[in-house]
């Protein structure tokens, strides 16, 4: 096969790797980005969803002004005018709504006992539909439960929608399925992922073999040490790589990397010098002024390629961690006020008919007071 180089010219390759392979899959032509571009789409799919809400809002509002032009004429200007009824979601809301649910599916998945492929896949769909969707449209509740049913579908772990159902309060079969296709058109048809879960046990065993073989790189670099960071690595990935965007930015093995990098960056950086620069002496210390961690004199020893792919595969994998650790966060009640705002905005018909009641309650109250005072 043939690949570029930097410059734009053809080389040949004598295998095909695993990056080469996961370059020409669907979920990197499809579902890669920058941040501007993944910005930019989250930006539009807000405005889809505001100009979907609001046109859903006049619909019903128009109707019930209809049926009830006394309260209407008399507050209608007023408490019941559009401006002080309508409030929708801003980016940054959703943005929280959504980093709140996506825990739920780790909860959910957790739940049902199933495998980390299923919960991985899950997130993915929810991830990638919310990109060209906004809560606004689709309530997350039950987005979350289909993306969840469909990636045990896809993962091959079988269960029926009636038992997935029947532990969910106020969930039936119809509110699931009804939803599938509209998931599967959002996802482009596009239903397997790849994780980072399978990359991060083959450097499980590659720290193995780079580390450990023919001695150890150090007196304390054992293999429970290394089995310690596995299982390091792989909570790392269930609280960050899961739910923050790296997966839109970042390769499955990068992402893996990175969660091995900072759960250990000594044994990881380690096991990187001795894979790139044939490094065989004991790293003692990573230096914060030399972000590679490799001083002048040493690169100056070393075959520029391997110490250029080094350089920027710790840049890459640094600046993955950080951005693994950037989603947007929101307390209980913070969620609890922009999931009211949500279900209003979905259903503007309980929204217009709370205030219309409220309103009638006072107006009771204000007639029953002059007859209090005369009594």
């Amino acid at each position: 096969m043939t690949s570029k180089d930097n410059d734009g010219s053809e080389r040949k390759s004598s295998r095909v790797s695993t990056d080469d392979l996961y370059r020409r899959s669907t979920q990197f032509k499809l579902w890669s980005f920058t941040k501007d571009e993944l910005e930019t789409i989250r930006k539009s799919s807000n405005e889809k969803g505001k100009t979907y809400a609001n046109a859903k809002f006049d619909k019903v509002y128009e109707r019930i002004k209809a049926e009830q032009t006394d309260i209407f004429s008399k507050y209608g200007g007023a408490e019941l005018s559009k401006n002080v009824l309508v409030d929708l979601i801003t980016l940054q809301e959703e943005r929280k709504y959504l980093n709140f649910y996506s825990k739920n599916i780790i909860q959910a998945a957790n739940f049902f006992q199933m495998p980390t492929q299923v919960k991985a896949s899950a997130m993915a769909f929810f991830k990638r539909f919310y990109l060209f969707n906004s809560v606004m449209q689709y309530h997350p509740k039950y987005v979350l439960y289909t993306c969840l049913f469909l990636a045990a579908k896809s993962e091959n772990y079988f269960i029926s929608i009636n038992s997935f159902c029947e532990p969910l309060q106020k969930t039936e079969p119809k509110d699931v399925l009804d939803l599938e296709f509209i998931v599967l058109q959002s996802l482009k048809f596009t239903i397997m992922v790849h994780h980072p879960f399978r990359p991060l046990y083959g450097f499980f065993l590659d720290f193995q073999e780079v580390l450990l073989q023919p001695s150890p790189a150090s007196s304390d670099i054992t293999i429970d040490k290394i089995g310690q960071l596995y299982d390091q690595a792989k909570k790392w990935l269930n609280d960050h790589g899961l739910i923050s965007d790296v997966s839109f930015f970042y390769t499955p093995p990068q992402i893996a990397l990175a969660a091995m990098y900072d759960s250990n960056p000594r044994i990881t950086e380690k096991y990187l010098r001795r894979k790139f620069l044939k490094d065989k002496e004991p790293l003692n210390t990573i230096k914060e002024e030399e972000p590679d961690g490799v001083d002048a004199q040493q690169k100056d020893s070393l075959p520029p390629k391997g110490t250029e792919v080094f350089d920027l595969l710790v840049k890459t994998i640094r600046k993955c961690v950080e951005d693994s650790k950037t989603s947007q966060e929101s307390t209980l009640e913070e969620s609890t006020k922009i999931g009211e705002k949500c279900f209003f905005a979905n259903n503007p018909e309980k929204l217009i008919n709370k205030k219309i009641k409220k309103l009638k309650k006072l107006e009771a109250q204000e007639q029953e007071s002059p007859q209090e005072a005369k009594v």
